[in-house]
């Protein structure tokens, strides 16, 4: 009788809904019942109006499950292993404004007309109809009986991601309320088919999401997971005129969009486009994502006349070619390519034709693109950038001009091979009050020539993000960026210049040796001379005067050497003297030197002669 008791006690409490949470506001009365168990719909009060029982174990939704909340506005079911749903048993609750029944997988399309019978008796305006099919599969079709009951509803947001949804039958885009503004197709296995230029009849739709396609579920629990979903038998359609919704557009050549459409997600989603030639027709598309696919050349031009497109991604698509009119881009403000391989166009882009029509952009992601240099008036129509990240290529300078950017707030260069910056690039960096620069991860050259470079990060440390994470390409120098001050006083000191020094000292040390030896030649001139005459004699370089005496007999008993000033002092005294009073000859150079003989050689045979 006591486990009795406790069971009825345990399951009347459940059903009453006591261990959920109950939040009361002005308007709402919100309870919390999910991860409790649920096998059932608890009984609530009637004026509860937000009612979330995901994460429990209802296995299936019968006619009188919601007969005491006829005020829901807002219920969530996900996460429930829901199975069976009666027929139209949301269609009882007519203020009803959003429904949330994913992840049910076993409930399959083929509970869709009963899920959505009589929904246009409600006030619905949200429903989330993701992974209600197994996540393992061939793919799956949506047919026009599935989606019938919607069709006048004033639905605003629907999502049918995650359903290996692989077609549409033609005429189920077309039908899909007129008042549907969000689309969610993201996580299925979508192929690219006729349904597509029907999107063209959602007339409201702002936000269209078909990312990510032909993505495998999570394995090994891909393996694991026994699910089982819903079949149903083979219906025929009832009669559709095809012709009527793409008779009117050229679908070989243009692609037509929603005319209010304004956000398209398509990244992840294993498009394969290569050169396209095709016109789109988008005059409220304002951001576009596409990264992460295989647009692989956009060489040819895309024809799409008035648009207004802000945002573009398309980053990650292994794009090797840009055409330089590829998009009238007026209005564009964000540009991502990283992740490609652009290198050869913006490389070769001289005159700046790329971005000629770019005058707004304020965003421009030009990252992993394998770049060596760029051109320096490839922006020069782009005065209104903001922000520009051309990170992780393998550029040894930086060349572009942006000294016309006055908005630039960050200049992202880290990651290349840059050893230092121009002095254009510097004046133009510090004009900007506001500006930021990052230079980590190059091997700056933190050498003598390169001080002045040096110096000027130092005095403009405010401009430089993770400036200590900047390294040096000499790995022996003992410069630390962390310690920047420090490691330029001693780079200062290494490279301190003694040239003036060196050509002093130098000048001094040559004119000291210069007075010596001019001193010695003066003090030795004679012997010098006589040593030079003595040697043309031996190799008979010497005039040939008067014959030379080998023996001790001498042809002048003296050589008389004197000035021109001391000519009368010879003539009136020394020849009376010695050569009369004496009888000695002498040799005197003015009255015995032969005519015609060097005076040198004169003086160096009379020295031989006496």
């Amino acid at each position: 009788m006591l486990f009795i008791w406790i069971f009825v006690t345990g399951y009347l409490h459940s059903v009453n809904g006591d261990n959920c949470r109950w939040t009361h506001t002005n308007t709402d009365m919100m309870v919390d019942c999910s991860g409790k168990g649920l096998t059932s719909i608890p009984r609530l009060n009637q004026s509860v109006t937000y009612l979330d029982i995901s994460r429990n174990d209802i296995k299936a939704l019968t006619g009188s499950s919601f007969d005491s909340l006829p005020e829901i506005r807002f219920l969530d079911i996900s996460h429930c292993q829901l199975r069976d749903v009666d027929k139209g048993v949301f269609g009882e609750l007519y203020n009803l404004q959003y429904l949330n029944i994913s992840y049910n997988r076993e409930l399959g399309f083929a509970s869709l007309p009963n899920i959505t019978f009589n929904l246009n008796q409600t006030k619905i305006e949200s429903l989330d109809l993701n992974g209600i099919n197994c996540a393992t599969g061939i793919g799956t079709i949506i047919k026009r009986h599935h989606v019938k009951n919607i069709q006048m509803t004033s639905l605003k947001k629907l999502s049918l991601a995650s359903n290996r949804l692989e077609l549409f039958e033609p005429g189920v885009i077309s039908v899909l309320p007129k008042t549907l503004q969000t689309l969610s197709l993201a996580e299925n296995k979508l192929t690219s088919c006729a349904y597509i230029v029907e999107f063209y009849f959602l007339s409201s739709l702002t936000i269209l999401n078909m990312s990510y396609q032909l993505h495998p579920p999570k394995f090994p629990q891909s393996i694991l997971d026994l699910c089982f979903e819903k079949k149903e038998k083979d219906i025929i359609s009832d009669n559709f005129q095809r012709n009527l919704s793409y008779r009117g557009f050229n679908f070989n050549w243009s692609m037509p969009f929603p005319p209010k459409l304004e956000t398209l997600y398509a990244q992840s989603s294993r498009f394969l486009i290569k050169d396209p030639n095709f016109s789109i027709h988008a005059p409220s598309l304002k951001h576009v994502f596409l990264q992460d696919n295989f647009l692989l050349s956009l060489g040819e031009p895309v024809l799409a006349k008035g648009n207004r497109i802000e945002s573009f991604d398309i980053s990650n698509n292994f794009c090797s070619h840009w055409s330089k009119s590829i998009l009238n881009a007026e209005h564009l403000t964000l540009l991502n390519f990283s992740h490609n391989d652009l290198s050869r166009d913006l490389e070769e882009d001289k005159g700046g034709e790329i971005f000629k029509t770019f005058i707004r952009l304020e965003v421009l992601d030009i990252s992993f693109n394998k770049i060596s240099s760029l051109p320096r008036l490839l922006l020069k129509n782009s005065r209104n950038l903001m922000y520009i990240n051309a990170s992780n290529n393998r550029m040894s300078t930086w060349m572009v001009d942006i000294s016309h950017m006055f908005n630039l707030t960050f200049l992202d260069l880290s990651e290349n091979k840059l050893s230092t910056l121009s002095i254009h690039t510097c004046k133009a960096i510090q004009r900007s009050i506001n500006m930021t620069i990052d230079l980590s991860g190059n091997a700056l050259a933190c050498t003598c020539e390169n001080q002045q470079f040096l110096n000027w990060m130092q005095k403009n440390k405010h401009h430089f993000q993770n400036i200590e994470h900047n390294t040096c390409n000499s790995k022996d120098l003992m410069f630390d960026f962390k310690k920047l001050d420090a490691s330029l006083n001693w780079l200062q000191k290494r490279c301190a210049s003694y040239l003036g020094w060196y050509i002093g000292c130098a000048f001094a040390i040559a004119v000291f040796f210069s007075s010596m030896i001019g001193v010695l030649l003066v003090k030795n001139k004679w012997k010098i001379r006589y040593m030079i005459y003595k040697s043309k004699q031996r190799f008979g370089l010497t005039a040939q005067c008067r014959h030379t005496s080998t023996s001790l007999q001498y042809e002048y008993d003296a050589f008389i050497s004197y000035s021109g000033r001391e000519l009368m002092f010879v003539l009136k005294e020394v020849i009376p003297r010695l050569e009369v009073n004496k009888n000695l000859k002498l040799l005197i150079k003015d009255r015995d030197a032969l005519p015609g003989i060097p005076k040198v050689d004169n003086i160096m045979s009379s020295l031989q002669e006496s």
